[in-house]
């Protein structure tokens, strides 16, 4: 059987958690407000269609600041969460937009997550949120394909996720219709195989990932400089100097393979680092053993 990971980006309020409550058949929170809802990166259960077996991660608004559901100091934590889903690689990204005028932070989260935090080694397709007052939903996709032609997206994919309400009876058959279309689009244009960011396979680490794409991320959002990562500074470190509580910190060192080999490396016994990396490894392995029985 096929295995895809898809990753589902856009900004705050396009719709990326209906989009993604669609098409695993969960149910998450969803939220219109200014403030969004989406607060941490989302692995939903995999699901399989068509002899394939799909896992999708919903993630975090890029753009959520202090006055949102992310502050800084959560982001960084909320980052290294992502990096440790994305530890099996992704097949295809899709990025969420509403059918409107292209924005700044359409550019932004394009620019991040597939140029620099995937580097463009993934293919993306673009999903279009809010064509249900189209007809046909594809009439917007053809007035304004031209208008996306500067972005690499294999696919530009009209969808309704919208729902409830008195117009519940006329958005049920769109929704159904939309994620037929969007599932057979990420089937299509993924990658044979998920393709990893870092690790075995791939010339960089988790660490080096971290750095790259965390400093990334405060050059995008605006932050001041001085939240950027430095030269041979610890996870752990750049976590407490970002304010992560350390009950939060510690909790993310333990439970990370990568990040608790860096914290045993700085310690006198000699291959503690990798003792350590190998010990969580085996206690992930047999917890997630122990979550997929259950599921």
């Amino acid at each position: 059987m096929r295995n895809i990971r898809v990753l589902v980006f856009g900004a705050t309020g396009t719709g990326k958690t209906s989009l993604c409550n669609t098409l695993t058949g969960r149910k998450r929170p969803t939220d219109n407000g200014a403030r969004g809802i989406t607060a941490k990166s989302h692995l939903y259960p995999a699901f399989q269609t068509d002899d394939c077996r799909i896992e999708i991660i919903d993630t975090v608004g890029l753009h959520e600041s202090s006055h949102g559901t992310v502050p800084a100091e959560q982001a960084v934590v909320e980052l290294i969460d992502l990096l440790e889903k994305a530890r099996d690689g992704f097949s295809l990204l899709v990025q969420v937009t509403r059918a409107s005028r292209i924005t700044n932070e359409h550019d932004e989260d394009y620019k991040f997550f597939v140029e620099k935090m995937t580097q463009g080694n993934i293919p993306v397709i673009l999903a279009v949120t809010g064509c249900e007052n189209e007809y046909p939903m594809t009439s917007w996709v053809d007035r304004n394909q031209e208008a996306f032609s500067r972005f690499a997206y294999k696919e530009l994919v009209p969808t309704c996720f919208a729902s409830g309400g008195p117009m519940e009876e006329f958005f049920a058959p769109l929704r159904l219709q939309s994620r037929e279309h969007l599932l057979g689009s990420i089937i299509h244009n993924a990658l044979v195989e998920p393709r990893k960011l870092y690790g075995t396979g791939t010339s960089s680490s988790f660490n080096q990932s971290l750095t790259r794409i965390w400093n990334e991320f405060v050059a995008v959002t605006g932050l001041p400089k001085k939240y950027r990562r430095q030269v041979n500074e610890s996870a752990y470190t750049l976590m407490k100097r970002l304010g992560v509580p350390q009950a939060i910190a510690d909790t993310a060192i333990k439970h990370i393979p990568d990040l608790l080999e860096e914290l045993g490396n700085k310690s006198p016994v000699p291959g503690g680092g990798k003792l350590l990396r190998k010990l969580s490894e085996l206690f992930l392995n047999r917890l997630s053993n122990g979550t997929r029985k259950n599921d």
